[in-house]
């Protein structure tokens, strides 16, 4: 009987493994978290933690030092020192964000977008290889753009002019 009964917790314990995604993660440290209903890095709905490391994120990502979404993310990434994920849709926050694409908003004092941007950067220093929206800060630098920059220096390769001071763009 005990060893039917140890049989039974084992395979209950692995329940939540089987799931697909989580609903709360809670992370620690890298990939040292805790998920419900599943530790797993699919996470719809909410992580929060000190550092986050997760796969996707479908929902809202707040951590006190670094978050990270390694594939996509739909929602909102925040944290006080870096936001870094694959593909953005949605906004992210903190004092360095980082993205390889974006579709939707970037705020911070340090705003890259690695490929191509739709939306808006907001920070004291922009930049992104192809942004098709608007960039708002001090120092902003797209190599091609379809929109407008406002900043003290605004450099767009493909501008009305390489480089200009307050405005610069292109419709």
């Amino acid at each position: 009987m005990k060893k039917l009964l140890a049989v039974v917790v084992l395979f209950l314990a692995t329940l939540p493994a089987a799931a697909e995604t989580a609903v709360f993660k809670l992370s620690l440290w890298d990939h040292l978290a805790l998920a419900t209903p599943a530790n797993t890095q699919d996470v719809t709905g909410v992580d929060f933690g000190i550092m986050s490391n997760t796969a996707t994120v479908t929902g809202v990502q707040l951590d006190l030092l670094i978050a990270q979404t390694q594939y996509e993310l739909k929602g909102l990434s925040s944290a006080w020192i870096v936001s870094m994920v694959g593909e953005t849709y949605g906004a992210q926050a903190a004092l360095l964000t980082k993205t390889e694409k974006l579709t939707g908003a970037q705020l911070g004092v340090v705003n890259m977008v690695e490929n191509s941007g739709t939306g808006v950067q907001w920070g004291f220093f922009n930049k992104a290889e192809f942004i098709h929206g608007a960039q708002l800060g001090f120092v902003n630098y797209a190599r091609t753009i379809e929109g407008l920059q406002i900043g003290l220096i605004n450099i767009a390769e493909n501008g009305w002019f390489p480089a200009m001071v307050f405005v610069n763009g292109r419709f």
